[in-house]
């Protein structure tokens, strides 16, 4: 009797251990949020080490928000990630974000990495984005966060405004690029 007693302390401490590891690890695992870079970040090493599933030779990409062209990039070379999920354009020939079915701004990059569920991108290598009226950024590595349609870096951008230059070590702004936070040691030259 006594040894049915410890076996059955024992399995009810199991069970108990089994359920609270169970809810530790799961409940845990999905409340940690990575940010959008991070999350492209993670998948760039499987497209390029990994060969792709589908990889197409040159081609263009629409994106679609709410039932409206956002962006639309064309690239010599389309990789497609195993999960279907991002995607990664080589050697951009054309690269439009658009505003009300409108080209609005105008990017050039080496490289795009694109998540097609959330609709953020990476850009990469030489990247510029222009405006009609003359108006540009200039980095190495600038983020696209589609939700909230807004442009970022941490590293240095370079951007021409109006008539005012600005170099910063990092940057946030809107589509319009009217909204702008520089941080970084940022300087600006103004035109009086």
């Amino acid at each position: 009797m006594n040894n049915k007693k410890i076996y059955l302390v024992i399995l009810l401490i199991l069970i108990i251990g089994g359920y609270l590891y169970y809810n530790y690890y799961y409940k845990t695992k999905s409340k940690d949020t990575i940010s959008p870079e991070e999350a492209i970040d993670q998948v760039v090493d499987d497209i390029i080490v990994h060969e792709p599933p589908v990889r197409i030779g040159e081609g263009q990409v629409l994106g679609i928000k709410n039932e409206q062209k956002e962006w639309m990039i064309e690239a010599d070379s389309i990789s497609i990630a195993q999960d279907r999920e991002s995607t990664l354009f080589n050697n951009i020939k054309q690269m439009i974000i658009y505003k009300d079915e409108v080209p609005q701004l105008i990017i050039t990059a080496q490289k795009c990495i694109a998540n097609m569920q959330s609709k953020d991108m990476e850009l990469n290598g030489d990247v510029v984005i222009s405006k009609e009226d003359g108006d540009y950024l200039k980095g190495e590595r600038v983020f696209w966060h589609s939700e909230e349609e807004r442009l970022s870096s941490n590293e240095l951008v370079e951007l021409q405004v109006d008539d005012n230059y600005i170099i910063a070590g990092g940057f946030s702004a809107n589509k319009d690029m009217t909204l702008l936070e520089l941080y970084n040691g940022a300087k600006v030259t103004m035109k009086l």
